[in-house]
């Protein structure tokens, strides 16, 4: 009988350790499971910033490229208005004067 109840208790702790085992394995899948949830919500964060920062970089070269067309026009312009003001100078033997 005593070797009975020495194999019950035997058993009842190797059951017991397993268990233990068994919830200590559970709770780490749950931390990696919610760890993997946190990763991939950074992840779509820095998805958004970069999504962002195309659209401010995008909205920027428009700016860039408006400044740069308005740069070329007045080139042109002084470039037209220096051939005005060298043909006015060579049809007058006057001084031309800008104000």
């Amino acid at each position: 009988r005593r070797q009975f109840e020495q194999g019950i208790d035997s058993n009842n702790a190797q059951l017991q350790m397993q268990l233990q085992d068994q919830r200590v394995t559970e709770e780490i899948m749950r931390e990696r499971e919610e760890e993997v949830r946190k990763i991939n919500q950074g992840m779509h964060q820095v998805n958004e910033i970069y999504k962002d920062l195309a659209n401010i970089v995008s909205y920027q070269q428009d700016q860039v490229d408006e400044v740069e067309a308005h740069m070329e026009n007045a080139n042109k312009n002084a470039e037209s208005g220096l051939q005005q003001i060298e043909k006015a100078s060579a049809k007058s033997d006057s001084t031309c004067v800008i104000s």
